[in-house]
């Protein structure tokens, strides 16, 4: 993901409902977006995490408004 990328990524967690996820994984999302947790690492947290993947492919679609290829 390159830098541009990256903002539009937090940006779009910025504003997405957390709600959804368990105390743990709104942590990782809020450490990700203020930049406490570096690209490299969230990606390792989101192979780890099927369910906080399958959230983020939606909190993503939803702000994109087009499915993401596999």
């Amino acid at each position: 993901m390159s830098t541009g990328d990256s903002w539009i990524f937090k940006s779009t967690l910025k504003h997405a409902n957390v709600q959804a996820l368990n105390p743990e994984q709104r942590e990782l999302v809020d450490a990700y977006r203020l930049g406490k947790l570096d690209e490299q690492d969230f990606q390792c947290q989101l192979l780890k995490d099927p369910a906080l993947a399958k959230w983020v492919r939606q909190v993503l679609e939803a702000a994109s408004r087009e499915p993401l290829s596999k």
